[in-house]
């Protein structure tokens, strides 16, 4: 049994997961303002209870938009690592 990795398919995977990252934390990062600042100003001092709820929530899921981030980031870092590692041991 034989064991094949192509060094330019890992390329391919890491640079799609580390775009994935970039775009994920971009656009996590502008919906977050543009939520916050839109709800504080559609309800301006009359939405206050409503507000003191959504703020906690709003940040939960913006954190769970950077760990997503951070997980396509990681996977990029780890297969880069990877392809050095098949790298290095084909090459002896």
């Amino acid at each position: 049994m034989s064991f094949s990795v192509t060094p330019g398919g890992l390329e391919q995977f890491s640079a799609a997961n580390a775009a994935a990252a970039r775009a994920v934390a971009a656009a996590g990062e502008v919906d977050n303002a543009a939520n916050l600042t839109s709800a504080t100003a559609a309800l301006g001092p009359v939405g206050a209870v409503f507000l003191a709820a959504y703020g906690p929530a709003q940040a939960n899921n913006f954190a769970a938009t950077m760990a997503v981030a951070q997980l396509h980031a990681a996977i990029a870092a780890t297969t880069e690592a990877a392809k050095a590692s098949f790298i290095a041991t084909d090459n002896g």
